[in-house]
Protein backbone atom coordinates (compact mmCIF):
# COMPACT_ATOMS: atom_id res chain seq x y z
CA UNK A 1 0.00 0.00 0.00
CA UNK A 2 1.02 3.26 -0.87
CA UNK A 3 1.86 6.32 1.83
CA UNK A 4 0.77 8.96 -0.87
CA UNK A 5 -1.39 8.61 -3.60
CA UNK A 6 -0.32 11.21 -6.70
CA UNK A 7 -1.97 11.04 -10.13
CA UNK A 8 0.06 12.06 -13.32
CA UNK A 9 -0.69 12.09 -16.81
CA UNK A 10 2.62 10.47 -18.87
CA UNK A 11 3.89 11.81 -21.80
CA UNK A 12 5.55 10.62 -25.15
CA UNK A 13 8.62 8.29 -24.37
CA UNK A 14 11.02 11.00 -25.49
CA UNK A 15 13.85 12.89 -23.70
CA UNK A 16 14.80 16.98 -24.29
CA UNK A 17 16.25 19.44 -21.96
CA UNK A 18 14.30 22.58 -22.26
CA UNK A 19 15.82 25.56 -22.69
CA UNK A 20 19.06 24.29 -20.83
CA UNK A 21 22.50 24.03 -22.72
CA UNK A 22 25.27 22.17 -21.35
CA UNK A 23 27.24 24.17 -18.95
CA UNK A 24 30.57 22.22 -18.27
CA UNK A 25 33.02 25.27 -17.87
CA UNK A 26 36.35 24.42 -16.29
CA UNK A 27 37.86 21.14 -16.07
CA UNK A 28 36.08 18.63 -13.99
CA UNK A 29 39.00 16.50 -11.95
CA UNK A 30 36.15 14.97 -9.31
CA UNK A 31 38.23 16.40 -6.39
CA UNK A 32 36.49 17.47 -3.38
CA UNK A 33 36.49 19.92 -0.59
CA UNK A 34 37.37 19.17 2.72
CA UNK A 35 37.28 15.38 4.27
CA UNK A 36 35.97 12.60 1.12
CA UNK A 37 34.06 10.58 3.71
CA UNK A 38 33.19 11.13 7.35
CA UNK A 39 30.75 11.44 10.31
CA UNK A 40 27.46 12.69 9.57
CA UNK A 41 26.06 13.59 12.69
CA UNK A 42 22.57 14.27 11.25
CA UNK A 43 22.16 10.81 10.34
CA UNK A 44 19.44 10.95 7.65
CA UNK A 45 16.48 13.05 9.58
CA UNK A 46 15.86 16.32 8.16
CA UNK A 47 18.01 18.92 7.62
CA UNK A 48 17.75 23.08 7.33
CA UNK A 49 15.65 23.70 4.14
CA UNK A 50 17.01 24.71 0.76
CA UNK A 51 17.18 28.46 0.51
CA UNK A 52 14.69 30.12 -0.03
CA UNK A 53 15.58 31.66 -3.71
CA UNK A 54 13.35 29.48 -5.94
CA UNK A 55 15.62 27.86 -7.36
CA UNK A 56 17.36 25.36 -4.55
CA UNK A 57 16.26 22.25 -3.70
CA UNK A 58 17.22 18.87 -1.33
CA UNK A 59 18.25 19.51 2.16
CA UNK A 60 21.61 20.22 4.10
CA UNK A 61 24.81 19.22 2.05
CA UNK A 62 22.24 17.44 -0.48
CA UNK A 63 21.15 21.32 -1.69
CA UNK A 64 20.97 21.68 -5.49
CA UNK A 65 20.63 25.17 -6.61
CA UNK A 66 19.86 25.88 -10.38
CA UNK A 67 20.88 28.66 -12.49
CA UNK A 68 17.21 28.86 -14.11
CA UNK A 69 14.14 26.97 -13.65
CA UNK A 70 12.49 24.39 -16.76
CA UNK A 71 9.32 25.75 -18.38
CA UNK A 72 8.18 21.82 -19.59
CA UNK A 73 8.21 18.43 -18.42
CA UNK A 74 10.62 15.37 -18.75
CA UNK A 75 9.92 12.14 -20.08
CA UNK A 76 12.47 9.39 -20.12
CA UNK A 77 11.94 6.23 -22.50
CA UNK A 78 14.71 4.44 -23.40
CA UNK A 79 17.51 7.29 -22.77
CA UNK A 80 21.23 7.31 -22.39
CA UNK A 81 22.60 10.05 -20.33
CA UNK A 82 26.54 10.64 -20.24
CA UNK A 83 27.57 13.29 -17.45
CA UNK A 84 31.14 13.92 -18.65
CA UNK A 85 32.59 17.09 -19.33
CA UNK A 86 31.66 18.41 -22.48
CA UNK A 87 28.81 15.70 -22.40
CA UNK A 88 25.82 16.95 -19.58
CA UNK A 89 22.84 17.45 -21.38
CA UNK A 90 21.64 19.98 -18.09
CA UNK A 91 23.93 22.13 -16.46
CA UNK A 92 26.99 21.43 -14.00
CA UNK A 93 26.12 22.37 -10.35
CA UNK A 94 29.70 22.51 -7.89
CA UNK A 95 28.28 21.47 -3.91
CA UNK A 96 30.31 23.31 -1.30
CA UNK A 97 32.00 19.79 -0.92
CA UNK A 98 32.35 17.03 -2.92
CA UNK A 99 32.38 16.66 -6.51
CA UNK A 100 30.41 18.42 -9.44
CA UNK A 101 27.03 16.87 -10.42
CA UNK A 102 25.42 17.03 -13.81
CA UNK A 103 21.92 18.22 -13.06
CA UNK A 104 19.04 17.58 -15.53
CA UNK A 105 15.35 19.50 -14.67
CA UNK A 106 12.06 19.58 -15.44
CA UNK A 107 8.91 21.00 -13.89
CA UNK A 108 7.62 17.24 -13.76
CA UNK A 109 9.90 14.12 -14.44
CA UNK A 110 8.73 10.94 -15.31
CA UNK A 111 11.08 8.01 -15.90
CA UNK A 112 8.93 5.25 -18.05
CA UNK A 113 11.66 3.23 -19.57
CA UNK A 114 15.42 2.36 -19.49
CA UNK A 115 17.34 5.38 -18.29
CA UNK A 116 20.90 4.63 -18.45
CA UNK A 117 23.25 7.03 -16.98
CA UNK A 118 27.16 6.92 -17.33
CA UNK A 119 30.16 9.59 -17.13
CA UNK A 120 32.40 10.97 -14.74
CA UNK A 121 29.98 13.19 -12.96
CA UNK A 122 27.20 11.75 -10.61
CA UNK A 123 23.95 12.16 -11.70
CA UNK A 124 21.13 14.58 -10.58
CA UNK A 125 17.01 14.52 -11.69
CA UNK A 126 15.01 17.47 -10.02
CA UNK A 127 11.35 17.93 -10.88
CA UNK A 128 11.24 21.65 -9.82
CA UNK A 129 7.14 22.14 -9.65
CA UNK A 130 5.73 18.88 -9.22
CA UNK A 131 6.32 15.13 -9.29
CA UNK A 132 9.24 12.92 -10.32
CA UNK A 133 8.12 9.42 -10.98
CA UNK A 134 9.16 5.93 -11.65
CA UNK A 135 6.59 3.87 -13.06
CA UNK A 136 6.33 0.09 -12.80
CA UNK A 137 7.93 -0.08 -16.66
CA UNK A 138 11.09 2.47 -15.46
CA UNK A 139 14.53 2.00 -15.11
CA UNK A 140 17.25 4.63 -13.74
CA UNK A 141 20.61 2.17 -14.08
CA UNK A 142 23.56 3.96 -12.31
CA UNK A 143 25.25 0.57 -11.91
CA UNK A 144 28.86 -0.87 -13.29
CA UNK A 145 28.85 -4.41 -15.27
CA UNK A 146 31.59 -5.61 -16.92
CA UNK A 147 31.14 -4.88 -20.50
CA UNK A 148 28.27 -2.31 -20.18
CA UNK A 149 30.35 0.76 -19.05
CA UNK A 150 30.19 2.54 -15.36
CA UNK A 151 28.11 4.20 -13.77
CA UNK A 152 28.00 7.98 -13.11
CA UNK A 153 30.85 8.98 -10.78
CA UNK A 154 31.81 5.54 -10.12
CA UNK A 155 34.97 4.96 -8.28
CA UNK A 156 35.04 8.14 -6.09
CA UNK A 157 38.70 9.36 -5.64
CA UNK A 158 38.26 10.15 -1.86
CA UNK A 159 38.05 6.52 -1.23
CA UNK A 160 40.50 4.94 1.07
CA UNK A 161 42.91 2.84 -0.52
CA UNK A 162 42.89 -1.19 0.06
CA UNK A 163 45.58 -3.14 1.63
CA UNK A 164 48.29 -4.22 -1.07
CA UNK A 165 47.83 -8.06 -1.59
CA UNK A 166 51.47 -9.79 -1.74
CA UNK A 167 53.00 -10.69 -5.13
CA UNK A 168 54.77 -14.14 -5.03
CA UNK A 169 55.63 -16.63 -7.87
CA UNK A 170 54.54 -19.62 -5.92
CA UNK A 171 51.05 -17.61 -5.68
CA UNK A 172 49.81 -14.34 -4.85
CA UNK A 173 47.34 -12.60 -2.81
CA UNK A 174 43.82 -11.92 -3.92
CA UNK A 175 42.77 -7.76 -3.82
CA UNK A 176 40.15 -6.39 -1.66
CA UNK A 177 36.93 -5.96 -2.29
CA UNK A 178 36.11 -2.14 -2.47
CA UNK A 179 34.41 -0.79 0.84
CA UNK A 180 31.62 2.17 1.02
CA UNK A 181 28.71 1.96 3.09
CA UNK A 182 29.93 -1.37 4.14
CA UNK A 183 33.31 -3.18 4.42
CA UNK A 184 34.29 -5.10 1.07
CA UNK A 185 36.15 -8.41 1.86
CA UNK A 186 39.75 -8.96 1.87
CA UNK A 187 41.61 -10.91 -0.56
CA UNK A 188 42.28 -14.45 -0.04
CA UNK A 189 45.94 -15.06 0.69
CA UNK A 190 47.85 -16.97 -2.25
CA UNK A 191 50.59 -19.69 -1.81
CA UNK A 192 53.54 -16.74 -0.43
CA UNK A 193 51.30 -13.17 -0.76
CA UNK A 194 49.07 -12.23 1.52
CA UNK A 195 45.56 -11.36 0.54
CA UNK A 196 44.86 -7.33 0.42
CA UNK A 197 42.89 -6.07 3.23
CA UNK A 198 40.08 -3.94 2.87
CA UNK A 199 39.67 -0.45 3.96
CA UNK A 200 36.87 0.59 6.92
CA UNK A 201 33.71 1.43 6.01
CA UNK A 202 32.52 4.93 6.01
CA UNK A 203 29.35 7.31 6.08
CA UNK A 204 29.31 9.68 3.13
CA UNK A 205 28.16 13.54 3.92
CA UNK A 206 27.46 14.42 0.14
CA UNK A 207 26.65 12.54 -3.38
CA UNK A 208 29.44 10.58 -4.72
CA UNK A 209 29.90 7.46 -6.06
CA UNK A 210 31.22 3.97 -4.46
CA UNK A 211 34.97 2.95 -4.50
CA UNK A 212 36.71 0.32 -6.39
CA UNK A 213 38.09 -2.98 -5.31
CA UNK A 214 41.78 -3.84 -5.22
CA UNK A 215 43.79 -5.64 -8.19
CA UNK A 216 44.96 -8.78 -7.39
CA UNK A 217 48.96 -9.79 -6.69
CA UNK A 218 51.24 -10.64 -9.61
CA UNK A 219 52.83 -14.18 -10.18
CA UNK A 220 54.32 -15.32 -13.52
CA UNK A 221 51.56 -12.97 -14.68
CA UNK A 222 49.89 -9.90 -13.32
CA UNK A 223 46.67 -10.43 -11.12
CA UNK A 224 43.18 -9.93 -11.91
CA UNK A 225 41.89 -6.02 -12.66
CA UNK A 226 39.96 -4.72 -9.10
CA UNK A 227 36.68 -3.44 -10.68
CA UNK A 228 34.67 -0.53 -10.55
CA UNK A 229 32.01 0.94 -8.26
CA UNK A 230 28.53 1.66 -8.84
CA UNK A 231 27.76 5.20 -9.48
CA UNK A 232 25.86 8.14 -7.68
CA UNK A 233 22.30 9.28 -8.34
CA UNK A 234 19.96 11.75 -6.48
CA UNK A 235 16.20 12.45 -7.16
CA UNK A 236 14.63 15.14 -6.26
CA UNK A 237 10.56 16.53 -6.45
CA UNK A 238 9.40 19.47 -5.50
CA UNK A 239 5.88 17.67 -4.29
CA UNK A 240 6.12 14.04 -4.49
CA UNK A 241 8.75 11.22 -4.98
CA UNK A 242 6.96 8.46 -6.70
CA UNK A 243 8.84 4.62 -6.90
CA UNK A 244 7.54 2.35 -9.03
CA UNK A 245 10.29 0.96 -11.04
CA UNK A 246 13.69 0.23 -10.16
CA UNK A 247 17.06 1.80 -9.56
CA UNK A 248 20.63 0.24 -9.67
CA UNK A 249 23.75 1.52 -8.46
CA UNK A 250 25.38 -1.54 -8.16
CA UNK A 251 29.15 -2.60 -8.45
CA UNK A 252 30.83 -4.43 -10.98
CA UNK A 253 32.52 -8.02 -10.36
CA UNK A 254 36.60 -7.89 -10.28
CA UNK A 255 38.59 -10.40 -13.03
CA UNK A 256 39.50 -13.26 -12.49
CA UNK A 257 43.59 -14.01 -12.59
CA UNK A 258 45.15 -15.14 -16.05
CA UNK A 259 46.88 -18.46 -14.98
CA UNK A 260 50.15 -18.13 -13.66
CA UNK A 261 49.11 -18.47 -9.51
CA UNK A 262 48.15 -14.34 -9.98
CA UNK A 263 45.66 -13.16 -7.40
CA UNK A 264 41.81 -12.27 -8.29
CA UNK A 265 40.62 -8.88 -8.39
CA UNK A 266 38.11 -7.41 -5.47
CA UNK A 267 34.44 -6.45 -6.77
CA UNK A 268 33.47 -2.95 -6.80
CA UNK A 269 31.82 -1.83 -3.98
CA UNK A 270 28.06 -0.39 -4.09
CA UNK A 271 27.13 3.62 -5.62
CA UNK A 272 25.15 6.05 -3.49
CA UNK A 273 21.02 6.76 -3.84
CA UNK A 274 19.63 9.91 -2.70
CA UNK A 275 15.74 10.88 -2.72
CA UNK A 276 14.41 13.71 -1.56
CA UNK A 277 10.26 13.98 -2.18
CA UNK A 278 9.43 17.60 -0.46
CA UNK A 279 5.78 16.69 0.63
CA UNK A 280 6.44 13.07 0.50
CA UNK A 281 8.10 9.57 -1.26
CA UNK A 282 5.71 7.14 -2.34
CA UNK A 283 6.75 3.62 -2.69
CA UNK A 284 5.09 0.96 -4.61
CA UNK A 285 4.85 -2.90 -3.99
CA UNK A 286 6.86 -3.08 -7.59
CA UNK A 287 9.89 -0.62 -6.48
CA UNK A 288 13.32 -2.05 -6.10
CA UNK A 289 15.80 0.21 -5.44
CA UNK A 290 19.59 -0.96 -5.22
CA UNK A 291 23.53 -0.22 -4.61
CA UNK A 292 25.03 -3.76 -3.96
CA UNK A 293 28.67 -4.73 -3.36
CA UNK A 294 30.35 -7.46 -6.79
CA UNK A 295 31.75 -10.63 -6.55
CA UNK A 296 35.82 -11.20 -6.85
CA UNK A 297 37.20 -12.62 -9.14
CA UNK A 298 38.80 -15.93 -8.83
CA UNK A 299 42.19 -17.05 -7.93
CA UNK A 300 44.49 -18.76 -10.31
CA UNK A 301 46.81 -22.11 -10.27
CA UNK A 302 49.61 -22.79 -13.09
CA UNK A 303 47.50 -23.56 -15.69
CA UNK A 304 43.80 -22.46 -15.36
CA UNK A 305 43.09 -18.92 -15.02
CA UNK A 306 39.99 -17.65 -12.59
CA UNK A 307 36.63 -16.81 -13.13
CA UNK A 308 35.41 -13.33 -13.32
CA UNK A 309 33.18 -11.84 -10.54
CA UNK A 310 29.47 -11.03 -11.11
CA UNK A 311 27.09 -8.47 -10.33
CA UNK A 312 23.93 -8.32 -8.62
CA UNK A 313 20.93 -7.78 -10.08
CA UNK A 314 17.92 -7.51 -7.24
CA UNK A 315 17.89 -6.13 -3.65
CA UNK A 316 18.26 -9.75 -2.72
CA UNK A 317 20.51 -11.19 -5.59
CA UNK A 318 24.14 -11.59 -4.62
CA UNK A 319 27.07 -10.41 -7.02
CA UNK A 320 28.85 -14.17 -6.89
CA UNK A 321 32.69 -14.10 -6.79
CA UNK A 322 34.40 -16.11 -9.80
CA UNK A 323 35.15 -19.50 -9.74
CA UNK A 324 38.93 -19.78 -8.38
CA UNK A 325 41.24 -21.78 -11.60
CA UNK A 326 41.57 -25.31 -10.18
CA UNK A 327 43.81 -24.82 -6.76
CA UNK A 328 43.00 -20.92 -7.33
CA UNK A 329 40.33 -19.80 -4.34
CA UNK A 330 37.07 -18.84 -5.54
CA UNK A 331 36.42 -14.87 -5.01
CA UNK A 332 34.17 -13.59 -2.04
CA UNK A 333 30.93 -12.86 -2.87
CA UNK A 334 29.39 -9.74 -3.06
CA UNK A 335 27.33 -7.47 -0.38
CA UNK A 336 23.52 -7.36 -0.14
CA UNK A 337 21.73 -5.75 2.63
CA UNK A 338 23.51 -4.28 5.41
CA UNK A 339 26.15 -7.09 5.21
CA UNK A 340 29.83 -6.51 4.25
CA UNK A 341 32.04 -8.32 1.02
CA UNK A 342 32.62 -11.82 1.62
CA UNK A 343 36.33 -12.12 1.87
CA UNK A 344 38.11 -15.00 -0.43
CA UNK A 345 39.91 -18.10 1.18
CA UNK A 346 43.54 -18.70 1.06
CA UNK A 347 44.54 -21.04 -1.76
CA UNK A 348 48.25 -22.44 -1.90
CA UNK A 349 48.36 -21.02 -5.55
CA UNK A 350 46.61 -17.48 -5.98
CA UNK A 351 43.91 -16.14 -3.57
CA UNK A 352 40.60 -15.22 -4.57
CA UNK A 353 39.78 -11.37 -4.75
CA UNK A 354 37.30 -10.42 -2.18
CA UNK A 355 33.60 -8.96 -2.58
CA UNK A 356 32.56 -5.10 -2.71
CA UNK A 357 30.96 -3.38 -0.20
CA UNK A 358 27.28 -2.14 -0.08
CA UNK A 359 26.40 1.12 -1.08
CA UNK A 360 24.19 3.86 0.33
CA UNK A 361 20.68 4.96 -0.03
CA UNK A 362 20.25 8.01 1.80
CA UNK A 363 16.23 9.94 2.65
CA UNK A 364 17.68 13.11 2.56
CA UNK A 365 14.10 14.28 3.09
CA UNK A 366 13.37 11.96 5.80
CA UNK A 367 10.03 11.31 4.55
CA UNK A 368 8.27 8.34 6.08
CA UNK A 369 9.47 5.04 3.66
CA UNK A 370 7.15 1.88 3.37
CA UNK A 371 6.94 -0.62 0.52
CA UNK A 372 9.43 -1.62 -1.64
CA UNK A 373 12.25 -3.18 -2.10
CA UNK A 374 15.85 -1.51 -0.56
CA UNK A 375 18.98 -2.62 -0.43
CA UNK A 376 21.04 -1.57 1.87
CA UNK A 377 17.86 -0.91 3.83
CA UNK A 378 16.94 2.43 4.38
Amino acid sequence: MRTLVTLLALGACSFSVPGAAPSDGGQDDGSQDGDAIGADAAGDAPSTDAPPNGLCFGEGSFIICLTALPSTPLTFGATTIDTSNGSCPGEVFTPAAGPALCVVSGTTITVNGSLRATGTRPLVLVATTGSLTVTALGTIDASSYRGGGTGPGSNYTGCAAPGSPGSASNGAGGGAGGSFGTRGGNGGAGGGGQGGGAASAATPTFLHGGCRGGTGGTASDVGGAGRDSGGAVYVLANTSLILDGRIDASGSGGDGAPSGKGGGGGGGSGGMIALWGRTGISVGLTAVVFANGAGGGGGADASIGGGNGFESTGPATVGLGGLGGATGTAGGDGSTGSGSGQSAAASSKGGGGGGGGGGVIRNVSGQPITGGSFSPPI
